[in-house]
């Protein structure tokens, strides 16, 4: 190789070296390049997803931080899940932030508001547990002042059941001596002794100074009672949030039935949207399942809402065959049912979970005949009912109740009237006031709770016997004889009185409110099932608002004497069937 040509492949490999260079050159460039975009396109998607939640997109939210795996934006994924109201993912992905031992802000807000799910899962001790492990690192703790706060209305939200449970499940003394601080006032003298000694049991070190002022307060019940009025519900933590569940079948669109679950749920949903914006530091979510799938029994539906929904209470189901089957695990889960039209008389017998807003035919007898003998004066009354017909149970409880109120039933006819082809002059002749042989000595009343498609058949041809031997009663009957037309009758002296379930009050203002609301929002006129839906989600809302805890909603619901929807009153007075029941009047004009 001669000298040229060696400055040749000189120059050649100072030429690879330096082109060798200048690329590890270039690549680092690159990644550094890489690297300062990805943390800015990770910041602003950080950002980003921090808008959506400030604004309350949730949902929009969840769906950009998910796409991070880095502790902030895992803690605003478990705060948009909570936000929501799924509770258990929020869960999940907080863990993440508080498992990953960060010594920061990030992780005291994720055991903050894990705090928080934890007590929305009724896991009461948990959420004690670490709101006390908060407010006992200290004031440079951020979230110190908002521990302190949740943790003492957590205390005085408990209920008597749940603070025994918490007692049972925390092994950290100071928990244990303010649960029971928590629990005087709400139980009598005798009981909040019995709570003391098991709180000494428990101690190991008994030199509290909380527990010293629990003694002193249980010196004498004189000192209890004044140091301690008695509360009988609880005060909800802010920010609590109850979930509803709903329990309606759909229909095909054109089908006769398809409007009554629909207006149903927008009445519901239209009262759980006022709740929201009317009940600051509250909130209520909707849990919606189908009752008429093909794949699911009426026991699977109820399960998942109790354990995958957690809800508090059930609206629905609508018919009652579908809530006998969710009458017993009503009463195993301790979750109160509340049926809006279901009305068997079976349904809710032994009971305590199983709530009927309209009144059974039973019912509907037994207040017909208090209206009968305490408001018209009816002592001496006649009953004219259908065998095996719904009217069957009204005219029995009539009956029952009639007699028990000291008034004789002077005729009793429950018959197979169907047999006969409706007609009912062998039974009338008894009611004739002017058939000597068969006199009718001081009947005032007469009750006729006729039902079902024969009903117009009966109610005329009753009219017609009662023209016909010119006997002026009292006519008491079911919702069916509403439309009677008293005018064209030559019964001058005799006035209807009927029961009824709902009657919407068409030209009251609140009446006319929800009207308007309820088209702007769903834009459509409400039915009455839509009034109906309103009433009972109110019902429910209102209740849980006055006992502040869910444990007491069946006690709420029970002590419920006079509650006025828009579509009818309502009132258990320590029953599981409402109690309410309109009577409504017909008379002639003149």
């Amino acid at each position: 190789m001669g000298i040229s040509e060696n400055k040749s492949f000189y120059f050649e490999c100072k030429h690879i070296s330096i082109s060798n260079s200048m690329k590890s050159f270039y690549s680092l460039f690159i990644l550094l390049l890489v690297l300062i975009c990805s943390g800015t396109v990770f910041s602003q998607s950080i950002e980003t997803g921090k808008n959506l939640y400030q604004n309350g997109d949730y949902e929009r939210a969840i769906r950009v931080f998910s796409q991070i795996d880095e502790p902030e934006s895992n803690l605003f994924t478990g705060k948009s899940y909570f936000a929501l109201g799924d509770y258990k993912k929020a869960n999940a992905f907080l863990n993440k932030v508080i498992e990953a031992e960060l010594n920061s802000n990030i992780a005291l807000e994720a055991t903050y508001t894990k705090a928080l799910v934890l007590f929305q899962l009724d896991d009461f001790a948990a959420s004690l547990e670490l709101l006390h492990e908060l407010k006992s690192t200290g004031r440079n703790n951020p979230y110190y002042t908002r521990a302190i706060s949740f943790y003492d209305q957590l205390l005085s939200y408990l209920s008597i059941d749940q603070i025994k449970t918490v007692f049972n499940q925390t092994s950290n003394n100071n928990i244990l001596v303010d649960v029971i601080s928590g629990a005087l006032g709400r139980v009598d003298y005798s009981k909040a002794q019995t709570m003391l000694t098991a709180l000494k049991a428990s101690l190991i070190d008994s030199n509290s100074v909380d527990l010293f002022q629990i003694e002193a307060a249980l010196r004498d019940s004189l000192i209890y009672a004044s140091r301690h009025p008695f509360r009988k519900y609880s005060f909800p933590p802010t920010g609590i949030s109850y979930q509803i569940g709903v329990a309606l079948p759909s229909f095909e669109l054109g089908s006769d039935n398809y409007e009554i679950p629909q207006h149903l749920y927008f009445g519901i949903q239209l009262a759980i949207e006022e709740f929201n914006a009317n009940q600051p530091g509250k909130k209520a979510f909707i849990n919606y399942s189908r009752t008429n799938l093909n794949s699911d029994k009426p026991e699977d539906i109820l399960n998942d809402l109790i354990w995958n929904k957690d809800v508090d209470a059930i609206i629905g189901p609508l018919f009652s065959n579908v809530a006998k089957s969710f009458s017993n695990l009503a009463e195993i889960y301790e979750v109160p049912v509340i049926t809006p039209l279901a009305n068997s008389d079976s349904l809710n017998i032994a009971n305590n979970y199983m709530f009927q807003t309209n009144p059974t035919f039973a019912i509907q007898g037994k207040k017909m005949a208090q209206y009968a003998v305490n408001s018209l004066g009816a002592d001496t009354v006649a009953v004219l009912a259908e065998m095996n017909s719904l009217g069957e149970a009204t005219a029995l409880a009539f009956r029952h109740e009639a007699e028990r109120l000291g008034a004789f039933v002077q005729h009793f006819f429950l018959e197979d009237l169907e047999s006969n082809g409706y007609d009912i002059s062998e039974f009338t002749a008894y009611l004739s006031k002017t058939d000597t042989l068969i006199p009718s000595p001081g009947l005032k009343a007469i009750y006729a709770p006729f039902t079902g498609a024969a009903a117009p058949t009966l109610i005329r041809n009753l009219l017609t016997d009662l023209e016909a031997s010119q006997s002026d009663y009292v006519l008491l009957g079911s919702e069916e004889w509403e439309d009677t037309d008293l005018e064209n009758t030559r019964l001058n002296e005799t006035s209807i009185h009927y029961t009824k379930s709902y009657e919407v009050r068409y030209g009251d203002s609140d009446v006319e409110e929800f009207a308007s609301n309820f088209r702007l929002r769903f834009q459509t006129d409400p039915n009455r099932f839509a009034f109906i839906g309103y009433d009972v989600a109110n019902l429910v809302l209102s209740t849980l608002n006055r006992v502040g805890n869910p444990a007491y909603l069946k006690q709420g619901l029970q002590e419920l004497k006079n509650y006025r929807g828009l579509s009818s009153a309502y009132g258990f007075d320590n029953e599981h069937v409402n109690q309410k029941v309109l009577i409504k009047s017909i008379f002639k004009e003149n």
